[in-house]
């Protein structure tokens, strides 16, 4: 990513080397040099897919100096630091200006920006993201649910009454109104039903700083995920050894079927595992959650997102979380597990979930990495027997741009394939 006129200027010079030597390279000495005419074309095709990468970084730059772009949202950690520096060219603010709006020296923006904020913590990305304007990151809360011995805290007007009147998760037949005069023993017999004693959570979830997730909303929605996975009764026990890594290959291969999900969720009810489809409630920010309760684990998704490559991506974070963090013997685990520690344990699942999804030693060798092509996406899906959506969202993610392969993601084609869950409201 172009981050200053200095590397603007540096990054023109290149395309203009490599547009000069693509027009004089030939098919056919290449295939006498390389005795092979399929890695002769891999070969132009890399040199190709280079010329467009460093189209589009010219392209994106001229974009947002001349501030076509006003709005930015980062909505993960991981697209957070290229979000900060679009949004700074954006603005029409240098690195030295935005350094003096912070109060730090010049030359630590530079370094942030050239590590990709790596090193930054917290609360220096949300400073800086404020000074931009920007709401900002993801992570993963791990936390015992003990309702019961806060229930004397609860401020119970700060539910959601209406939305959950409105979806009838109260189960009330009275009127809006009427709800609302009773809110305070509705909210206590919805609540106090679910948690007869505390439970492990592990939430997908993201956090605004300058809207902090409305955890009221968040526990309706954890409530009605329990109360519809307590109605699903399975005929298999758990057992978190059927979690081996030829299992979690079955149930990828399934992504390749038109109705991979609905038949995602019989593959694992039939290890003892119930997928519920909540759809989420406004300002929590939820992808799905991972809970174990006495019988079993259940995984919440909301489809908020609804793509297949989210769908898929969002599962297997969700299962990995129930091999390797959630045990009805585990609990003490995470008792005192600190912000740091959570985003840290969270990275890691990412990154399980995607090698699971995409094994890392095919995607290292992998062409279509930089060839970027609907044809190239769908024959290394073919090659490794996934859906293309998987692998058109990983090259987004890894590219950092999600203006490619739109059409590729499987937009709309996971909601339908769940009839029974209203999103109406």
């Amino acid at each position: 990513m172009i981050t200053n006129e200095r590397q603007y200027r540096i990054t023109k010079a290149q395309l203009d080397k490599f547009e000069e030597f693509l027009k004089s390279y030939s098919i056919k000495e290449a295939m006498k040099r390389l005795k092979h005419p399929k890695i002769a074309k891999a070969e132009y095709d890399a040199l190709r897919s280079q010329v467009e990468e460093l189209t589009m970084q010219l392209t994106n730059y001229e974009a947002l100096k001349s501030g076509l772009y006003e709005n930015f949202s980062a909505s993960t950690l991981d697209e957070l630091p290229s979000i900060l520096i679009k949004a700074r060219i954006a603005k029409g603010l240098s690195q030295r200006k935005l350094a003096e709006l912070l109060g730090i020296k010049e030359q630590q923006i530079q370094k942030y920006e050239a590590e990709e904020y790596a090193k930054a913590n917290l609360s220096r990305l949300i400073k800086i993201a404020n000074v931009l304007g920007l709401n900002i990151s993801e992570i993963a809360e791990f936390k015992e649910l003990n309702i019961i011995s806060k229930a004397n805290n609860m401020e119970w007007n700060r539910f959601p009454i209406k939305e959950m009147y409105l979806r009838n998760w109260l189960d009330f037949p009275g009127s809006l109104e009427m709800a609302y005069a009773d809110a305070e023993e509705l909210l206590k017999q919805y609540v106090g039903d679910c948690f007869a004693k505390p439970m492990l959570v592990a939430a997908r979830q993201r956090i605004r700083s300058k809207a902090d997730m409305d955890q009221y909303a968040l526990l309706a929605w954890q409530c009605r995920l329990i109360k519809l996975a307590r109605n699903v009764k399975l005929e298999t026990s758990f057992k978190k050894q059927t979690l081996s890594d030829e299992w979690f290959n079955a149930l990828i291969k399934l992504s390749c079927r038109t109705n991979g999900p609905q038949v995602a969720v019989k593959y694992l009810a039939s290890a003892g595992i119930r997928l519920i489809v909540v759809p989420p409630l406004p300002k929590i920010y939820l992808d799905g959650a991972a809970i174990m309760l006495s019988d079993g684990p259940v995984i919440g998704m909301t489809l908020r997102h609804d793509r297949l490559d989210n769908f898929w991506f969002v599962l297997l974070h969700e299962l990995v979380h129930v091999k390797k963090h959630l045990s009805k013997y585990e609990n003490e685990i995470f008792d005192d597990l600190d912000d740091v520690s959570a985003d840290k344990m969270e990275k890691e699942t990412d990154e399980c979930a995607s090698d699971l999804l995409v094994p890392k030693e095919k995607w290292e060798t992998a062409l279509v990495r930089y060839i970027r092509s609907k044809d190239a996406v769908k024959a290394f899906s073919n090659e490794i027997g996934i859906n293309a959506a998987i692998v058109a969202g990983k090259i987004r993610k890894e590219a950092n741009n999600y203006a490619i392969l739109t059409d590729m993601i499987g937009r709309g084609e996971v909601r339908k394939l769940f009839p029974d869950v209203d999103y109406s409201n």
